[in-house]
């Protein structure tokens, strides 16, 4: 007779916690903290700088007559979506790293477009940018859409720029409007120190910090601690296997899923994870309906814009109040800004879902089998 010996508790303690964590996605509260909506967090100040920082880049791209870059722009652009309850001293320095970080995606992405890399390079180095940029934005604790605004940068420098010239313009376009999204970001900040310097105002900054000032270089050394290390491996293999599985089953855009896996995993918890991973899913349904239906109709250049412009203000209107609604916008909206550059068809709607959900299945999955008693 075959004799088992029971795990010892300390060994089937971690057991029991990954397969708590692998139910928890099925349980019905979760579907409906997905769907919870709190309008008392509803706010429009900032989602109309945002869309302005947005819209004017694309505006001012246009008449230009730089169509091909305008989306670049757009994406530097959107640093201003950080920060939010930042104050204006603290956030400056906070939005300059952005801002920097947003061109280094760039620039990265551009670099694999020229030298023709393997897809299985673009993998690894996205992978590794959306995993750096999930470890810095959570030491320096910037609040924001995330390390997947990097990913989805880095994506589409590597699929629109094949060329030296092209990588000068696309750095160019982005490092403008990250100038432009910190500028409209910091603009109430800046207008009322202009006003207060012609008068010749010397009492003290209203928006001073009551709290220390500690700089993003202070704040960058706690990358080390082991949560954010582990954080950061969690983006970086998601974002990996995601996409291979997408390359794997087929879909022509696999590392949608990698941006699916990193968004995800941008919850300060599991349950937030799991949250906000099921509210994107049901968001990129929806969104995939309308942006089908959009990219079914000629819009030509300026209509996008339009679109756009509102899709991302209403998105940063409903991101705090509820994230799936956030979601069934920011979906037509990145992939009308994806289509500025490289055009897609009615049919990209539908890998968008397919791809998100690898990378929310994948994610989450990684997630629960590696969560901790700090998660």
């Amino acid at each position: 007779m075959l004799m088992t010996t029971p795990l010892p508790a300390h060994a089937a303690q971690p057991i029991r916690r990954r397969l708590a964590a692998l139910a928890h996605p099925v349980r019905p509260h979760v579907w409906r903290s997905a769907l919870t909506l709190d309008l008392s967090k509803a706010s429009f100040a900032v989602p109309v700088r945002v869309g302005v920082a947005v819209g004017g880049v694309l505006i001012v791209g246009g008449l230009l007559g730089l169509t091909d870059i305008a989306g670049f722009a757009a994406l530097g652009a959107l640093v201003a979506a950080f920060c939010r309850p930042d104050p204006y001293r603290v956030r400056s320095g906070r939005l300059a790293a952005l801002g920097v970080g947003m061109v280094l995606a760039t620039l990265v992405g551009a670099v694999i477009g020229v030298s023709g890399g393997a897809l299985v390079t673009e993998i690894v180095v996205i992978a590794l940018l959306a995993g750096a940029a999930a470890a810095f934005i959570a030491s320096v604790r910037i609040a924001g859409p995330g390390a997947v605004v990097f990913a989805f940068a880095a994506a589409a420098a590597a699929g629109a720029v094949h060329d030296a010239a092209g990588l000068g313009r696309a750095v160019a376009a982005t490092a403008v409007g990250a100038a432009c999204g910190m500028l409209a970001s910091l603009a109430p900040w800046l207008w009322r120190n202009l006003i207060r310097a012609l008068r010749h105002d010397d009492s003290a900054d209203p928006d001073a910090p009551t709290v220390q000032y500690e700089s993003v270089f202070t704040a960058v050394g706690r990358v080390r601690e082991t949560p954010l290390v582990i954080n950061a491996a969690r983006t970086m293999a998601a974002a990996a296997a995601s996409a291979a599985i997408a390359a794997a089953a087929g879909f022509a855009h696999p590392l949608w899923a990698a941006m699916g896996a990193v968004a995800a995993l941008q919850g300060i918890t599991y349950h937030v994870t799991v949250t906000r991973g099921l509210a994107r899913l049901l968001g990129n349904v929806a969104g995939a309906a309308i942006a089908a239906a959009l990219l079914a109709v000629p819009l030509g250049f300026w209509g996008a814009v339009v679109a756009i412009i509102l899709f991302q203000t209403i998105a940063e209107i409903t991101a705090p109040v509820n994230y799936t609604v956030a979601s069934s916008v920011v979906t037509p909206m990145a992939l009308l800004l994806t289509a500025l550059g490289a055009g897609l068809s009615p049919a990209a709607a539908i890998d968008r879902v397919a791809d998100t959900l690898i990378g929310i299945v994948v994610g989450i999955v990684i997630a629960a089998l590696t969560i901790t008693p700090h998660d």
